[in-house]
């Protein structure tokens, strides 16, 4: 680590050396939130509540058990099937699972068990999450870059990834509002 000279973040946007690195770097950063995790992390309970879920709060519990019990899995899953793999079979779980959300939404005025389908779908859509794009690109961002970069690459990553929550916190209500059940086609588009 000592012999290797350090690179500031100035140096890694103009740098060709490290453009397809921060590229991918910045890329499963803007993946991973705009998957539209942290919609149903932060409105989970309005969401359980258009389902028609008695207990909305209760069920927002579940969201982060699953989510916790699902991290610590990831841990052990990724060694063994690969960081790739693994974030793409996410990827497509959460995209099944966002289409399936969005089908249990539209249609709950039609058919009460739909209530469930949409339930499920959450909670599928936060385990896929959980093991693949949810660890997976720090794991990423940390290992595409050698030590002189690393740490002003892991800002920029950092920096990115809170910069795309902060943009669908502020967004998703409004963009729920305006587009009812079907507010996870979007990000069925954006997973695919």
């Amino acid at each position: 680590a000592a012999s290797e000279k350090k690179v500031s973040i100035g140096q890694l946007f103009t740098s060709s050396k490290y453009r397809q690195a921060v590229i991918v770097a910045l890329m499963v950063q803007i993946s991973q939130q705009f998957s539209g995790i942290n919609a149903i992390f932060y409105y989970s309970t309005n969401i359980f509540e258009r389902a028609g879920v008695d207990q909305p709060v209760y069920a927002t519990i579940g969201v982060g058990v699953v989510n916790t019990v699902f991290t610590v899995i990831s841990v052990f899953l990724v060694e063994k099937a690969g960081r790739r793999s693994l974030f793409l079979a996410g990827l497509m779980g959460m995209l099944m699972s966002a289409v399936a959300m969005t089908v249990g939404l539209a249609l709950l005025s039609q058919f009460a068990w739909m209530s469930y389908v949409s339930m499920i779908a959450i909670f599928l859509f936060v385990i896929f999450f959980e093991v693949g794009p949810g660890p997976i690109p720090w794991f990423i961002v940390a290992e595409l870059f050698s030590q002189g970069p690393r740490p002003a690459a892991i800002a920029i990553a950092g920096f990115c990834n809170w910069a795309c929550n902060f943009i669908v916190g502020m967004c998703f209500q409004y963009i729920a509002d305006l587009c009812g059940p079907y507010v996870f086609v979007i990000f069925a588009v954006l997973l695919l």
